[in-house]
Parts: C-alpha cells; sequence; structure tokens
C-alpha cells in the first residue's frame, strides 16, 4: 500500500501541552498526544466546526469546545451521536511525527510511542 506521508513537528514542539493545531496543505490538523501516542484528527468539529485542538484530554477522549461531543482517541466516534470526526495515521521517525491524510489509522500496527524516540 502505497503511503503519503507528511512532516508535521517534532515530538517536542508537541511537548507538554500534549496538543496543537498545525497544518498539512489545506487541511487543519489536531494533534492530540496521549501516554504513549500520538493521534491525528480534522482540526474542525463534525458538529460544530470547532476547532478540536482548542479541546480538552480527558479519559481517551478529545471533547470539543462546541457542544462538549466526546470524539474517543482511537476512532474518532461519538459515543451518543451517528457522525464520525475524521482521523489520520501517524507515525513518529525519531522526534519527528509524520501524518497520512490518505488513510485512516490502524493504532495496532502504525502508533510509535513519543518514548521511543528518546
Amino acid at each position: 500500500m502505497e503511503t503519503n506521508w507528511t512532516r508535521l513537528v517534532t515530538v517536542r514542539e508537541l511537548g507538554r501541552r500534549r496538543k496543537l493545531r498545525v497544518e498539512a496543505g489545506d487541511t487543519a490538523i489536531a494533534l492530540f498526544q496521549t501516554d504513549d501516542r500520538i493521534y491525528a484528527f480534522r482540526d474542525l468539529c463534525v458538529h460544530q466546526d470547532r476547532s478540536l485542538a482548542k479541546g480538552t484530554l480527558l479519559h481517551g477522549r478529545v471533547i470539543c469546545p462546541g457542544h462538549q461531543w466526546a470524539f474517543d482517541l482511537d476512532t474518532g466516534y461519538e459515543e451518543d451521536q451517528d457522525l464520525c470526526q475524521p482521523t489520520y495515521a501517524v507515525k513518529v521517525e525519531g522526534d519527528v511525527v509524520y501524518v497520512d491524510l490518505t488513510r485512516s489509522p490502524d493504532y495496532a500496527e502504525t502508533a510509535t510511542s513519543p518514548a521511543e524516540v528518546d
């Protein structure tokens, strides 16, 4: 399978905030870092077009600042809704975070722990 990895930021740039809005071409992406993974979501919420990077990380979910929809970090789904927030495949090589906007993540196979880059 061909991939189209785009360099976004370094793990250090993501840093302590654990969330960051970045651009990949015309696409706004919200990056989130939990204990051992980095996730990439389309930044604008499917419900109210609010920036998810301004949301809150809580219990494996990102909470939208608009109407508090809680999107699962692994799947992009909101438990009580039919809508799914678009997510993207992420990989970390060295200290650099890459995203592939052409495919959804398979965290079992592609997620890389930020601890592995230290």
